[in-house]
């Protein structure tokens, strides 16, 4: 089959599109593959906020999912999760969100499977019994619950309990829910959901790999499976399900591929126009190649770093710098730092999301101020 070919400037502005950043609106699309809240409380109600033009309904929720992480999803969508992510083995995992674990398990004999299922069921029976835990008080009722092999000596905390990641997976099987403290983001506390069927896994894997090719394609399963946090191997198995279904397209010269019409659809996307201020960890950096988002190494190393990620400001549809936060008394500031020369009108065209950003953190008003781009 020949591949198709599009640009990146046609790629761009296809995710632009999906996203609803050339204009407000349901901030739906974004939720079928959710938004990443780093840290509680900070940047997933204010993405959906800055494409929806309202804050998140009662029908959207807080979850461990993708990677473990805490993400917005459709309650709607909570059994797609929860079944497509029952890792079936330790070794499908991603080394840096597992680490040694896996090989500690497969030494003492045990499942995966079995260990969230384990796990899952101890945090229903004390969910049964202790209204809201904290994580700390959910954990520490939890480990003496479950198999010791489950809960490896942690020196940073001095004591034995369920490994952390096991532990985020787990509260998606047992169907909790997370919810922020207004006052303290970061204390959040667990609650229960609604009780839901399982999928079959199959089913569910397909549908996620078509809503993040939806979302961040043309793609590569590389993309996938830095996505997923899973072995390169594994998510290529994930692939395979909808392989089928796509359709190989060049972007750039680059082999990706798209689900069937997506190469049509991102030649028809409207050119985006203007400038939009996206939070941290927001969906249209975290699920796709980074590369293509921002072709320079040098500025990528500005908008992805080892801890604290700032936020971004998109020009026209593509990356043109960065931005920070600043509060004083009760005013913020948007500290911008440009790539390069921004449009005359810049400021002007800024001040709309600078006033979102403003409302979210509860600020008497906002200022924008352009600093120098670092290294």
């Amino acid at each position: 089959m020949t591949a198709d070919a599009i640009t990146r400037a046609q790629a761009l502005a296809y995710r632009a599109h999906i996203h609803d950043l050339n204009a407000r609106g349901t901030g739906r699309a974004a939720l079928r593959t959710g938004l990443q809240d780093y840290p509680p409380g900070r940047s997933a109600g204010l993405a959906f906020e800055l494409r929806a033009g309202r804050a998140p309904g009662s029908d959207i929720v807080l979850v461990h999912s993708v990677r473990g992480a805490l993400h917005l999803h459709d309650m709607a969508d909570f059994q797609l999760y929860a079944s497509a992510l029952r890792t079936t083995e330790a070794r499908d995992l991603a080394r840096q969100s597992i680490g040694p674990f896996a090989s500690e398990l497969s030494e003492a004999g045990i499942g995966f499977p079995a260990a969230l299922d384990e796990v899952a069921s101890a945090m229903r029976n004390v969910i049964a019994d202790v209204s809201r835990p904290t994580k700390g008080e959910l954990s520490s009722r939890v480990s003496p619950l479950v198999n010791g092999h489950l809960t490896p000596w942690c020196s940073g905390c001095g004591a034995a309990h369920v490994h952390d990641h096991l532990f985020r997976m787990a509260t998606l099987q047992a169907g909790l829910v997370v919810e922020l403290a207004p006052e303290l983001p970061s204390q959040f506390r667990y609650a229960a959901a609604k009780e839901f069927d399982r999928i079959e896994p199959q089913v569910a894997r397909s549908e996620l790999v078509r809503r993040f090719l939806t979302t961040a394609g043309p793609a590569h399963p590389k993309h996938l499976a830095t996505w997923l946090a899973m072995a390169p191997a594994a998510a290529r198995k994930w692939w395979d399900l909808v392989v089928h279904e796509l359709e190989p397209v060049h972007v750039d010269g680059k082999a990706r591929w798209a689900l069937a019409g997506q190469s049509d659809a991102a030649r028809e996307a409207p050119a985006p126009r203007g400038v939009r201020l996206l939070p941290p960890y927001d969906p249209f950096l975290e699920l796709a190649d980074r590369d293509l988002l921002v072709p320079d190494p040098a500025q990528r190393r500005q908008v992805w770093r080892a801890a604290a990620n700032p936020g971004v400001v998109l020009v026209d549809g593509a990356i043109a710098g960065t931005w920070r936060q600043r509060h004083q008394r009760k005013r913020l500031t948007v500290r911008v730092s440009a790539f390069g020369r921004l449009p005359e009108r810049w400021l002007e065209l800024a001040e709309p999301d600078a006033a979102v950003i403003g409302r979210f953190f509860a600020a008497s008003g906002v200022d924008i101020e352009l600093t120098t781009a670092r290294s």
